[in-house]
């Protein structure tokens, strides 16, 4: 990357290299699912978490040197594989891992329910903090365990921990395990340091294991650090944590996640039960796409993130007029968090949103437990280019206008 004279990043022209502002026909996800999710497809698609970015250059050549070779039987994961993985760790965020520590999950979501499986029993607690990331409940739901809720503290859009409540939930509750959320989705924060030694002494204090979902812990934004609950523990129990390339670097459909097990005793129960499930490696290209990632992607993830702060920015400051509008600010992931209570009812929202604004978000009310019907907080993604956020923030200054100010 370039600078001009004041010294700022000049990412147009490696943008326009790498922006995809149509995946129609692709079988996105988020693009050709508007229908089944929404009930039309005329919306602006902001929803799932992946980017309309093309993946960096170094893995779509890995890809293609891989594919070119012709062959596809089976595979030896190679040590760069692991090497990749450690270097990227020590140099981004300062943590030291051991090989030994790194087991493979098809992702995140697929990783939680094999490791609660593994390593709690049916009725355990699985404390989260709400809202948190939907797939937590079904995690918990599915595997036959308790859920325990801790309300993350609002004021004004920015959210907190109340580290006496947290203590206390605990006590009452006696979960057998705490599933942080760090960076935090959907609320966008980075916890700080002295965040996270509060609530991983509270576990610490009463033996709960601690699993943190650190997925979005490259989507920093600028000022923020992201600190790792394995780097910040100090003796036995250390917390486990995950983590994947997938959202770095726009690789959710490798399939690849990377689950951290310090604790030897948790490595065997682990494997133990992935080998009843029969359970193997993942695929040649994943292994391929995810080391090429982390080995060559830095220069394209500091210009994605310049990107998206610079979406986050125009975003936040178009939605400023509008008092009425509370925006969390964003720290971490590229998801901004948006309450629109100030405009519209729970019972409107997806009028407004979606035949008003045209605008296909993820909902608020889908980050709480069964039965809070009553959010009207939207997610929208903005790991997408300039143009199309510009095109949400227009959609959604126009009606905000016709509807505040009439």
């Amino acid at each position: 990357m370039k600078t001009n004279r004041g010294g700022n990043l000049v990412v147009q022209t490696d943008l326009r290299e790498i922006a995809l502002l149509d995946r129609r026909g692709t079988n996105s996800a988020k693009w050709d699912s508007l229908l089944a999710t929404f009930g039309q497809e005329d919306l602006l698609p902001l929803w799932v978490a992946d980017m309309d970015f093309k993946a960096p250059k170094c893995v779509r050549d890995a890809l293609h040197q891989a594919v070119e070779q012709g062959a596809f039987g089976y595979y030896r994961v190679p040590d760069a594989y692991y090497e990749s993985i450690l270097g990227w760790e020590k140099t981004q965020h300062g943590t030291c891992l051991q090989r030994e520590w790194i087991r493979t999950t098809s992702g995140v979501v697929s990783g939680l329910f094999q490791l609660i499986q593994a390593i709690t029993a049916p009725g355990d607690g699985i404390l989260v903090q709400i809202p948190v990331y939907y797939p937590f409940y079904r995690v918990i739901r599915n595997t036959g365990r308790r859920a325990v809720y801790h309300p993350l503290t609002e004021r004004n859009g920015i959210y907190t921990v109340d580290l006496e409540q947290f203590e206390q939930t605990i006590v009452a509750q006696r979960p057998k395990l705490f599933l942080l959320c760090s960076p935090h989705n959907p609320v966008g924060r980075v916890w700080r340091e002295e965040e996270l030694r509060g609530m991983l002494a509270c576990c610490q204090r009463h033996q709960v294991q601690v699993v943190s979902d650190e997925i979005h812990h490259d989507i920093l934004m600028p000022g923020h650090r992201h600190c790792s609950a394995t780097r910040l523990w100090q003796g036995e129990g250390k917390p486990i944590t995950f983590f994947s390339a997938s959202k770095t670097f726009n690789l959710a459909g490798m399939k690849n996640s990377i689950l951290v097990l310090p604790e030897e005793a948790q490595r065997e129960q682990f494997d133990a039960f992935q080998r009843k499930l029969g359970i193997s490696e993942g695929s040649t290209l994943d292994y391929v796409a995810v080391t090429a990632a982390f080995l060559g992607g830095k220069e394209w993830l500091e210009m994605v993130l310049h990107a998206i702060f610079q979406n986050a920015c125009m975003l936040r400051e178009t939605l400023s007029q509008f008092p009425e509008v509370v925006v969390s600010p964003l720290e971490g992931t590229y998801l901004m968090w948006i309450d629109l209570a100030g405009v519209v009812s729970r019972e409107t929202l997806h009028d407004f949103v979606q035949n008003a604004c045209h605008l296909a978000p993820d909902y608020g009310h889908w980050f709480f437990p069964e039965g809070e019907k009553s959010d009207t907080h939207i997610r929208l993604n903005l790991a997408a280019p300039q143009q199309t956020i510009q095109r949400a923030a227009e959609q959604l200054e126009t009606v905000l206008k016709r509807v505040l100010r009439a």
